[in-house]
C-alpha cells in the first residue's frame, strides 16, 4: 500500500475511534460499541505499524529504542514535492 493510502486508512480508523469514544462517554456499558472501538483501534494500530515500517516514525516517540534520531532524517511533509 502506498504512503497516501496508508495515511488515509489510518485517519479513517482514527476518526471512527474518536467518534465511537464520544458515544462511549455517554453509553459506557454498550458492549457492541466497545467492540467496535476495539476493532477500529486494532486496525488503526496495524496501519500505523505498517506505515512506520515503510516510511519511518509518524511522531518523535515512534522510533525504535536505540536507533539514531530518525525523526528528522526525512523531509517534513511540507518539504515534499508531492504535496
Amino acid at each position: 500500500m502506498d504512503r497516501s493510502r496508508l495515511g488515509r486508512q489510518m485517519t479513517a480508523e482514527q476518526f471512527a475511534m474518536f467518534d465511537t469514544q464520544l458515544y462511549l462517554d455517554t453509553h459506557p456499558n454498550d458492549m457492541v460499541a466497545m467492540n467496535m472501538f476495539n476493532s477500529y483501534k486494532k486496525a488503526h494500530d496495524e496501519y500505523k505499524k505498517q506505515f512506520e515500517a515503510q516510511f519511518g516514525p509518524l511522531m518523535a516517540e515512534g522510533g525504535a529504542p536505540g536507533e539514531s534520531w530518525a525523526w528528522v532524517r526525512d523531509p517534513w511533509p511540507w518539504e515534499r514535492e508531492a504535496n
